[in-house]
This record gives structure tokens, C-alpha cells and sequence, in this order.
């Protein structure tokens, strides 16, 4: 778990990072191996863990303006598109029962050009039969002259498990106060900002085993102009120690409801969008609805200084002064997260401001073994990523930063997408200063940042869940 990474963004703020872009290669040359083994090399990570009935397709750029054409008839009339104009790519899309042809990265009018620029026009995603064979659709549609990468939309791991304990079980509270005197009630239970050393947490605690927000807020407690993307669950946008440092898209928040009033691509997003059904942000309403995505929004950014609840970590003085909070749901209950969802949520987050993106998810630790492996098939999403980074949409930051979760598989290696060289990945640490039970750890993690630990709490038998992280929860709540 990363539940308080976003400090480290903020202390990382200079950083900058390279853009990467979808480009051709080899396989778009006139000569090469034999037609079987140049498709096989077009082909992107592999069919296991990938969803059914779906690929994404990286199509040459002599070949898009056709496309988009052919696409663009149907969609205008209303209609759903299954025909590229390409007779041997339609062929294929024939055997397999397709049902939908669309570009994966929606049009925004106010982004196109840069969109196109860094190839990301060519991405597109096919939807057909779902008990067509994978294996051989991919291998069919990279046969194809005028495509150049085929993608199997792999499903990730969302970092996230255990039950939220509500701040009702917990016993009293220890009264920290920070240096600079914020009056959020609870931010004595917050030991991974501040750590005096409590031994009714743990009794192995390590006072200090924190993040130094008591030094780090006596130079900066949060910036307005710093909009940080949680692409996880829906984020609980009206919560009260959350609702005003949200981030608010005002063209959709005064416009009409079902219209895309900033053409940005997407209709109602006034505080992020939900990329798993394609619509609005959607909290559950189930009992047992993930809290993840609300969380980790406290924990970036719950509202300091307001006598209410507890702070967060870039959260503002109490003067409307916090860093700002973007919902980028790829997770709803327990659908979402995949490839292309990210990939979308992600570039979403690029064109719209944000200028960190904070991602709890990942393919499963080993799966994806090198930079090299990662960066070799020129993903949709790894070209997002570098979209994201290369984007400097504040003064405060030097282009995008992105920072992700380690992976809870308790591996000795990060978890791609954050093992890789250019972005950050977190590891989790205990109450003591000892790795959290769960972490991933080792090569490709680049810093430490307090996750907590609950086997600590059972071993011990307190039930309170002091030794977590306590933040924001869903239903203006707090666990």
C-alpha cells in the first residue's frame, strides 16, 4: 500500500523526466524475417492476464487518415463503427465477430495536435466476440501491413486489500499537534506524519519511523497550482475534509448535463471521470465498496487546519491553499483496471492539468522482469506515461511526475509500471521502520513511505487498526 506517497512528489518536485512516443519500426519496413515471425514481433506483452474479446491496435500513420474516415462516418451519424476500410483488417474483424472499432484516446480539440504529435491517434481499440481465439486474432491483425503494434489489454492489480476499520472502533487519541498548529482532531492517530513513539500503536514503534510532515509543513503545507491525479477508485469528491481541495472542471460544472462542454473529450467530468463504464465518477453503494481511491485522496490532500476529521499531507494551511484533488476512477467495485482504461485515465489527467499522477496498480511483480521488456513493445499505456511526464501543466513542477505503488506481492522487485527508470516507486514501511508484511521491495523501488502494517496489530491483539494508516473513507467518513 501507498497511501502517503504524494509527500515524496511534492519533495520531488523537480524532477524531470523524458518523453517516449509511439514511432514506427521495423516491422513497417519493406524487408524482414518471414510474414509469421515479423506479425509475432508487432505483438505486445501476451494473452495471459488480458482481457477477453478485446485488443488495442497501433496502426501505421500512412493508414490513419483512412481510418479515421471510415470510423468517423459511422460515429457521426450515431452509429457504432466495426469497418476500418482496410480490406484485409476487416476481414479479420469479420471472423471474430467484432463489434466495435474506436479510437482508444477520445478526441480533445484542445489537445489534438500535441495528441498527435506524440502518435497517440494511432491507437485504437477492437471489441469482438469474446470467445474468438486471442491468441490468433492478435496474431491475424499483425499480419496486416498496415498495423504496427497489437496490444493485448493486460488486467492490473489494484494495490489494495484488507477492511477498512472504522474510526469508531479506536481507542483514545494521542494529542500530537504539528509545529504549525493545524486543529484536525485526529491528527494525533496520524503517526506516519508524525511519530512521537506511542507504544499504544505497537509496542515496537520507533518514534521518527514518519515522514517529517512536522518539518516539511513549516516550509510548505500544499499549492493550489499542484493538481495530483489518483487514478484508483472513485475518490468521495463531496467529502467534507476533501470537498475543497478538489480539483473542478468549471465548463462542466456550469454547463449542460450530458454535453462536453470543454470538448475535452468527455461529457460531466467536474471532478475527474470514471473510465471503467465511461461516465461519470461513481461511488458504490454497496456495503463492502472499495474505500482505496478515497483514502489515498486524504492522504494527499484532506483539508488542514479546518477542526474537522484529519490533515493530509499537501492538504493547505485552511486557507484554501492545499493541492488539488482529480478522481480517476479505473477501478468500480470489482471491475476495471486494465491497459487501456489507465492509459486513457492517465492521458485524461495530462490534458486536464494535472501535474502528478498517483497509481495504485500494477502487473503482478515479475511479470514484467526489465526496462527493457517494458519499454520495448512501445505500450499504449507506457506511451501515455511519457505523454503524462513530458506535460508541464504547473509552474511548480518540471513536467508530470508519476509515482507508483510497489506492489503488495511481498517480492523482492517492484511491480511494473513503477519499476521502470523514469517514474517513482514506493515501497511500504511499518510504525518500527521495518518493511510492511505485504510490500514488494528491492530492485526497481526508489523510496520508503510509511503504508502500515496490520499484522502488527494482530499480533498484539488490538483491534483498533492503529497501527494503518488512518484517512478519509467513503461516506464522509473516516478509517
Amino acid at each position: 500500500m501507498t497511501r502517503t506517497t504524494t509527500l515524496w512528489s511534492l519533495l520531488l518536485l523537480s524532477a524531470a523526466l523524458a518523453l517516449g512516443s509511439c514511432t514506427k519500426d521495423a516491422t513497417e519496413q519493406a524487408t524482414g524475417p518471414e510474414p509469421e515471425a515479423k506479425a509475432a514481433s508487432k505483438l505486445v506483452f501476451s494473452s495471459e492476464n488480458a482481457v477477453r474479446g478485446e485488443l488495442l491496435v497501433c496502426f501505421g500513420e500512412e493508414a490513419v487518415a483512412g481510418i479515421e474516415s471510415s470510423v468517423m462516418q459511422v460515429t457521426r451519424s450515431g452509429g457504432v463503427a466495426t469497418r476500418s476500410g482496410i480490406a484485409d483488417f476487416d476481414a479479420v474483424l469479420g471472423s471474430i465477430g467484432v463489434k466495435a472499432l474506436q479510437r482508444l484516446f477520445p478526441v480533445d480539440e484542445r489537445n489534438e495536435e500535441r495528441t498527435r504529435a506524440a502518435g497517440l491517434h494511432r491507437w485504437y481499440v477492437v471489441e469482438f466476440d469474446a470467445a474468438a481465439d486471442l491468441d490468433k486474432a492478435a496474431l491475424d491483425m499483425a499480419r496486416i501491413a498496415e498495423v504496427s503494434k497489437v496490444e493485448f489489454n493486460q488486467q492490473l492489480m489494484h494495490v489494495h486489500e484488507g477492511r477498512v476499520i472504522p474510526l469508531a472502533e479506536t481507542g483514545a487519541a494521542p494529542q500530537t499537534r504539528a509545529a504549525v498548529g493545524f486543529n484536525d482532531p485526529h491528527l494525533g492517530r496520524q503517526w506516519h506524519y508524525i511519530n512521537t513513539g506511542d507504544k499504544s500503536i505497537y509496542s515496537k514503534i520507533k518514534a521518527g519511523a514518519d515522514v517529517n510532515c512536522d518539518e516539511a509543513w513549516k516550509l510548505c503545507t500544499g499549492d493550489p497550482r499542484v493538481i495530483v491525479a489518483v487514478v484508483d477508485n472513485c475518490v468521495q469528491w463531496d467529502h467534507p475534509d476533501l470537498a475543497a481541495n478538489m480539483w473542478t472542471n468549471t465548463a462542466e460544472l456550469n454547463g449542460s448535463e450530458g454535453r462536453d462542454d470543454d470538448s475535452n473529450g468527455y461529457a460531466d467530468d467536474i471532478h475527474g471521470f470514471n473510465f471503467v463504464d465511461n461516465t461519470t465518477l461513481t461511488i458504490s453503494t454497496k456495503g463492502d465498496a472499495p474505500d482505496h481511491g478515497t483514502h489515498v485522496a486524504g492522504t494527499v490532500a484532506a483539508v488542514n487546519n479546518n477542526g474537522t476529521g484529519v490533515a493530509g499531507i499537501a492538504g493547505g494551511s485552511g486557507k484554501n491553499d492545499g493541492v488539488k484533488i482529480m478522481s480517476c476512477q479505473i477501478f468500480h467495485d470489482k471491475d476495471g483496471g486494465d491497459v487501456a482504461m489507465a492509459a486513457k485515465a492517465i492521458k485524461y489527467a495530462a490534458d486536464n492539468g494535472a501535474a502528478i499522477i498517483q497509481c495504485s496498480y500494477g502487473y503482478p511483480a515479475g511479470s514484467v522482469t526489465s526496462d527493457a521488456a517494458y519499454s520495448s513493445g512501445a505500450s499504449a499505456e507506457k506511451q501515455a506515461i511519457d505523454y503524462f511526464i513530458a506535460k508541464q501543466n504547473c509552474a511548480a513542477v518540471s513536467g508530470g511526475l508519476a509515482i507508483f505503488a510497489a506492489g503488495n506481492d511481498m517480492t523482492g522487485m517492484s511491480s511494473y509500471p513503477g519499476a521502470y527508470r523514469d517514474y517513482i516507486s514506493v515501497t511500504a514501511m511499518s510504525c518500527d521502520y521495518t518493511p510492511a508484511y505485504y510490500t514488494n521491495y528491492g530492485p526497481g523501488c526508489n523510496i520508503a513511505a510509511p503504508g502500515g502494517d496490520a499484522y502488527q496489530s494482530y499480533l498484539e491483539n488490538i483491534n483498533t487498526g492503529a497501527s494503518e494508516v488512518l484517512s478519509t473513507v467513503n461516506g464522509g467518513k473516516y478509517g
